[in-house]
């Protein structure tokens, strides 16, 4: 029986810290970030609200799962419950809701940002929040706003800043 609820086609991870775990963890949530349509506009507004922003994309996205997954859930385990002497043990069936809802917590916690200060510049680390190695805001550093010192400098036109 089809879910009837949304659900994201963006690929989670699941899984504790340390080795290919971490690596593979930092990966998605890079994809995760840059598949969200604010993820440019870093600055054009203040870093709060973008921050901000991502956070909220990054909690949609788990939350259209879990709430997918928790329906299927309920929909494939109603059945087992329903039917008696159906072999399936509640034991069995508390046991995988609780696998369930560790899960969650680990689906979560994988998606939390660090929020630390970058060490390269003062906006926010968007590493997640047990990372390795140093903290990393993960843009290139570079000014994008037009601006009069540039124009003063070239004696040309407006262009990006591009300074650090």
């Amino acid at each position: 029986m089809p879910v009837d609820l949304p659900d994201t086609q963006h690929q989670l991870f699941i899984g504790g810290g340390g080795g290919d775990q971490s690596v593979s963890r930092e990966r998605m949530l890079t994809i995760l970030r840059t598949a969200w349509e604010g993820h440019t506009s870093r600055q054009y507004i203040t870093e709060a609200e973008w921050v901000a922003g991502l956070t909220r994309h990054l909690e949609t996205i788990v939350n259209l799962r879990i709430a997918h997954v928790s329906e299927w859930l309920d929909q494939n385990l109603s059945r087992f419950q329903a039917a008696s002497g159906s072999g399936v043990s509640h034991a069995r069936i508390d046991e995988l809701k609780r696998d369930f809802e560790n899960s969650i917590v680990d689906l979560r916690g994988n998606v939390q940002l660090c929020g630390m200060t970058c060490a390269g510049c003062q906006l926010r680390c968007v590493q997640s929040r047990v990372h390795e190695g140093m903290h990393d805001c993960q843009s290139d550093h570079l000014c994008v706003h037009e601006c009069d010192f540039c124009l003063e400098l070239e004696q040309e036109e407006h262009r990006p800043c591009t300074m650090r």
